[in-house]
């Protein structure tokens, strides 16, 4: 029985040593994304397609690609972050925090996207 808690926990430690950034990711509570998101700007990867959001505090989104501006409302709810667009309707995700970098994680697919939480509403600056 020891030896097999032993093995466990050298398991445990070589999946986190493997993996160093998921001992850090924190899966953010519907007032954590409230907090994080209201008033402030992400910019990241989505796919191939480079973009940044910023969320005012009244629920109101701009998502801002090289390819122009979308106007949507976001909500925090049952510790999700959900957007709705008028062409595509309303998409909800999981999202985890380590210190600026949001990642937005599909639920149905667990499929992860990577931003950066910046402070404000930052003008898009495509590299």
């Amino acid at each position: 029985m020891r030896a097999r808690l032993l093995l466990a926990a050298a398991m445990a430690c070589c999946s986190l040593a493997a993996h160093p950034s998921a001992a850090a990711e924190q899966k953010l509570s519907t007032a954590e994304i409230e907090k994080a998101f209201a008033g402030n700007t992400v910019h990241g990867m989505w796919g191939q397609t480079e973009y940044y959001s910023f969320f005012a505090a009244n629920g109101a989104t701009d998502y801002t690609t090289r390819n122009g501006t979308e106007r949507g409302h976001w909500r925090a709810a049952h510790d999700q972050y959900c957007s709705k667009w008028q062409m595509s309707g309303e998409s909800c995700y999981d999202i985890y925090r380590d210190g600026e970098r949001i990642i937005w994680v599909v639920p149905s697919s667990r499929t992860r996207y990577d931003s950066t939480l910046m402070p404000g509403e930052s003008a898009p600056r495509f590299q």
